[in-house]
């Protein structure tokens, strides 16, 4: 915490506090005005909170940081020195695969087909 926002709460908290007294003078029974200590009291609490606000208001926002990250796990035996285009025959490397709305894509970077991986059942 830096030292004016320390000194911020600090003044606030005096303000307050003066303008709490303030109040409680007014429903004495020795007070002969107490429209006068309760508009005063009223205007130092107003600027007390007036203060926490503003120090709030100015405090960065935490950086929320999202990391997503997508793994692709073939359920059968997938050798990936093995994996050929469909359209030309052209080997493909794990850069050529990817995961777009759930469904695990091909982009061949040669003819520029794309199509979807579809997973045979093993029986």
């Amino acid at each position: 915490m830096s030292t004016g926002k320390i000194i911020g709460y600090i003044s606030a908290a005096i303000v307050l506090f003066f303008g709490v007294i303030w109040l409680l003078s007014a429903f004495s029974a020795e007070t002969l005005n107490p429209g006068g200590r309760l508009l005063v009291g009223g205007i130092l609490v107003v600027i007390g909170l007036g203060i926490i606000i503003a120090i709030r208001l100015r405090e960065p926002k935490p950086k929320q940081e999202v990391v997503v990250r997508q793994q692709i796990d073939f359920g059968g035996d997938v050798d990936m020195e093995a994996l050929k285009c469909e359209s030309c025959g052209a080997q493909l490397d794990k850069s050529a695969i990817s995961l777009e709305e759930g469904a695990v894509m091909v982009t061949c970077p040669y003819c520029d087909a794309t199509y979807q991986i579809v997973e045979e059942p093993k029986w």
